[in-house]
């Protein structure tokens, strides 16, 4: 039997401080007679306060809910944070637990001793969440991924032993891998550093001058504590197919009557510090996928945009390449607001024919370029959704199977006759020095979400991502690219307003017609209504042709969807964009197309209670 207990005594500001525990209401606790305590840390929402701060933390939802069904489904204890805020009190900081609720680790401390004195043994499960949306789950017990080992992260202390490593572990990552579920070891999060709550299940704090760190170190130094940290993705903590499949493997391999998988036929070969390295024996089905780590700079983002005014289906699809490459993502706006997204981290797969990271596929076929993707979604009918990334996902719904194939055939552009065939052109977008050049053209295939099919016949663009040309440097920004796919049509524009950092202006344009591209002197690019934390509705480009030198009307445009997104800026900034597609008219011809409108923002007080101003 299971007693839950939450702690509804005292105001919810008051635990914010050395209340004891019993003050605390956003903190609920279970009873258990297993070996095995459950940690939910981030459980909690973000208020109003958090929301306007410049780079607000985002909370792990349902992770309060998983960790207590799991809790009921093992007879575990639990230690939920179902209410409190992480940027007022984050409790996987020691640092902030300390100072803030120590009583807190005095409860784990008495929770565990006493699992170790009944047991003999206990093992710790934090449970987080990832904001990526592939089906995957990050391990974190100090490890990261080193080519065919598994090495510390920097500084990091273990939290489990080689056995945990190659039992219960290898047979979680197993059970996870036969529901299409990856298992990765700190691929994002290893959970290494000294102000990780995962630390204190290690001897590192043996000499801290807070006795539950010190009582925490003597358990885990006499071999009485495994610890491991789950980082589950979006697509296995939303409500659905995949959260279930999640916690049924997660409750198969903690549980009391655990079935044994097949004997393995490889192990995982942990290098602890000080070692040498030794190899990871190469294995069959049982094999766990150990991803790369990612590096930290600005790669270099390319992919597929393209709209179908008829369909009312648009979609960017990128992959990132080199220094700092993070992942891969599709976003796919279906009507006015409606807005599908999947994306995946890790290191993209890169052959002259083919970019792919798990189900994202952008291949060279003959003289095409095809995308696939066929996977999880997470589905919000809010454009404004995503200006917190929190709001929109507590919003969202989660569907289990999105579908894209898109086939790209580039216009014939004299400049590209190198590039006739889709592996050339794969190639050309690849390279830093050669993706500048954007790839017009037409897209036939198909879109599916929520069970409706459509058929696409879209005008497109590819190369480098069109939001990433010209980096966050900027104030203000303004761009459009539109595609004619009329006979005698001009084949594209591209045009770009920017505010720059000096507060200099630059408007540019550029036509491509038959010939290839010809400059053109932009005088102004207008979207209305020109507020930032509205979509806009008309588009209007000018220009001084090099014929006449007259302003002359270039471009119209009507928005059919839009997506606004606050994402963080340079030098203590956000950048608040809104972006989506348009039809446009120039002269007597119709096309389609994408814009962008970005802005810089700035605090005018630093705090939680921050104002928030525009950088004009």
């Amino acid at each position: 039997m299971i007693s839950k207990a939450a702690h509804e005594t005292g105001a919810a500001g008051a635990a914010v401080g050395r209340a004891p525990h019993a003050a605390a209401r956003w903190l609920e606790t279970c009873e258990g007679d297993a070996p095995l305590l459950l940690i939910a840390p981030h459980g909690g929402r973000a208020g109003a306060a958090a929301r306007a701060a410049l780079h607000p933390k985002v909370n792990d939802l349902h992770t309060a809910e998983i960790t207590r069904e799991l809790s009921a489904r093992l007879g575990a204890g639990a230690i939920i944070n179902r209410a409190m805020d992480r940027n007022r009190l984050d409790l996987n900081r020691l640092s902030q637990v300390m100072e803030a609720a120590p009583w807190m680790l005095e409860l784990i401390a008495e929770r565990l001793e006493r699992l170790a004195a009944r047991h003999r043994h206990a093992t710790v499960l934090l449970v987080h969440g990832w904001n990526v949306i592939e089906p995957r789950v990050d391990l974190g017990v100090g490890l990261k991924s080193s080519g065919d080992t598994l090495r510390p992260a920097r500084g990091a202390h273990l939290s489990a032993s080689d056995g945990f490593i190659n039992g219960a572990l290898l047979d979680l990552s197993e059970r996870l891998r036969r529901d299409g579920i990856l298992a990765s070891f700190g691929l994002r999060y290893p959970g290494g550093g000294a102000n990780n709550l995962l630390q204190a299940f290690t001897q590192r704090h043996a000499a801290s001058p807070l006795g539950a760190l010190r009582r925490l170190a003597a358990l885990s130094a006499r071999g009485a504590l495994e610890a491991v940290q789950l980082e589950l993705s979006v697509a296995l903590r939303m409500p659905g197919r995949l959260r279930a499949r999640t916690l049924d493997a997660i409750a198969q391999t903690f549980g009391r009557d655990q079935s044994p998988l097949t004997p393995r036929r490889r192990r995982i070969v942990v290098v602890h510090a000080g070692e040498t390295r030794a190899p990871l024996a190469q294995s069959s089905a049982t094999a766990l996928r150990l991803a790369q780590p990612v590096a930290a700079a600005s790669p270099l983002r390319v992919g597929l945009e393209f709209y179908d005014p008829m369909a009312q289906v648009g979609a960017m699809a990128s992959f990132d390449l080199g220094p700092g490459a993070a992942g891969a993502r599709v976003m796919a706006l279906v009507g006015r607001e409606r807005i599908a997204l999947f994306t995946a981290e890790g290191r993209v797969e890169r052959t002259p024919h083919r970019l792919a990271l798990g189900p994202l596929v952008l291949a060279a076929d003959g003289g095409r370029l095809i995308f696939e993707f066929r996977g999880p979604a997470v589905v919000v009918d809010d454009g404004h959704a995503y200006l917190s990334v929190e709001q929109a996902l507590a919003r969202a719904t989660l569907h289990d199977a999105m579908e894209l194939r898109a086939e790209f055939v580039p216009w014939s552009q004299p400049e590209r006759a190198a590039a006739s065939d889709g592996a050339a052109l794969l190639e050309m977008l690849a390279h830093p020095e050669r993706s500048a050049d954007a790839a017009f053209g037409r897209v036939t295939g198909r879109f599916g979400l929520a069970g409706t099919a459509h058929p696409i016949d879209a005008v497109a663009r590819a190369g480098r991502s069109f939001t990433g040309v010209g980096g966050g440097e900027f104030h203000a920004r303004r761009m459009v690219w539109a595609a004619f796919p009329g006979a005698g049509a001009p084949r594209a524009l591209e045009t770009r307003a920017v505010l720059d950092g000096g507060g200099k202006h630059r408007l540019d344009a550029r036509l491509l017609d038959c010939d290839g591209w010809a400059p053109r002197e932009a005088q102004s690019i207008v979207l209305t209504p020109a507020a930032s934390r509205r979509p806009p509705q008309r588009i209007a480009a000018r220009l001084r042709t090099s014929a006449s030198g007259r302003a002359e009307p270039l471009l119209a445009g009507e928005v059919h969807s839009f997506v606004m997104l606050s994402r963080p800026g340079p030098a203590q900034s956000r950048i608040l964009t809104t972006l989506g597609f348009a039809t446009f008219r120039l002269g007597g011809y119709l096309g389609a197309g994408m814009f962008e409108r970005s802005r810089r923002i700035r605090t005018r007080a630093s705090g939680a209670n921050a104002e928030i101003g525009e950088d004009d």
